[in-house]
């Protein structure tokens, strides 16, 4: 698998995840969702950054793309952080915060999916691709997210 193929697997688990935490509404429930979403995302961002993004930063042509991308990811943690810092995860404060945070990745797996993915497709060969994807996981897997990790570990 390429590191495109693992990272829109990361994006389909992230959206599942996050349908899942704002349809649930047992409070205890909800905030160990949210703490596992939180801890997958994480690693996700920290290893696609290393590994995708500086790849992309390096060119031309990919610059532009990954230096927004990493922006957006910055609002992400932010939002994530103060999502984890909120009491009563329940609250409609807290589910305002959260839904916002799923808009703002919809909007950036959007992007990322059409746009990013098209030009790393042209600027990387399949097996650099393939090699990135190796690198992806074990980035993830430093950050205590085995590669094919369901929500449920």
């Amino acid at each position: 698998m390429t590191i495109l193929d693992d990272i829109k697997a990361d994006h389909d688990e992230a959206k599942s995840l996050l349908k899942t935490i704002l349809a649930t509404e047992e409070t205890a429930e909800r905030a160990a969702l949210f703490k596992e979403f939180r801890k997958k995302m994480t690693a996700h961002n920290r290893s696609e950054e290393k590994i995708f993004y500086r790849r992309l930063e390096a060119t031309e042509a990919g610059r532009p793309r990954a230096l927004e991308a990493e922006v957006e990811h910055e609002a992400a943690d932010r939002l994530i952080d103060d999502l984890s810092r909120m009491r009563g995860k329940d609250s409609d404060k807290w589910t305002a915060r959260c839904i916002v945070l799923r808009e703002l990745l919809e909007h950036h797996i959007e992007e990322e999916e059409s746009q990013v993915f098209a030009a790393a497709r042209k600027l990387f060969d399949r097996p650099a691709l393939d090699k990135m994807g190796e690198a992806f996981a074990a980035e993830k897997a430093k950050h205590g997210v085995p590669a094919g990790a369901t929500v449920d570990e």
